[in-house]
């Protein structure tokens, strides 16, 4: 089995979230914050401005048979036109409770 977590911009969620639906996995959301390539965004307001280099951010994980994990991240890379990251990492054990 493999886990697959997609870090992808939060308007990019349900669209990653429908192309596992339609596969019939289920995943998990976790809110990050990332520092990259990306721009700082500078936001203003009451006269002050505030500069921030944490981007606001998704991460969507799923365990997938290992069969499964090259359709899962076509959907995926389809469903979110290119603009994200897949990380794929192995899973020794799965205790379902």
């Amino acid at each position: 089995m493999k886990r697959l977590a997609v870090l992808v911009k939060n308007e990019k969620v349900d669209a990653v979230t429908v192309s596992l639906a339609e596969l019939n996995l289920d995943a998990v959301i976790y809110d990050v914050k990332s520092v990259g390539k990306e721009r700082e965004q500078t936001r203003s307001g009451r006269g002050t401005s505030v500069t921030s280099s944490h981007l606001p951010r998704k991460i969507i994980a799923a365990v997938v048979d290992d069969d499964k994990v090259q359709t899962a991240a076509d959907a995926i890379k389809k469903s979110v036109d290119g603009k994200g990251v897949i990380i794929v990492t192995s899973v020794d054990d799965f205790i379902p409770f």
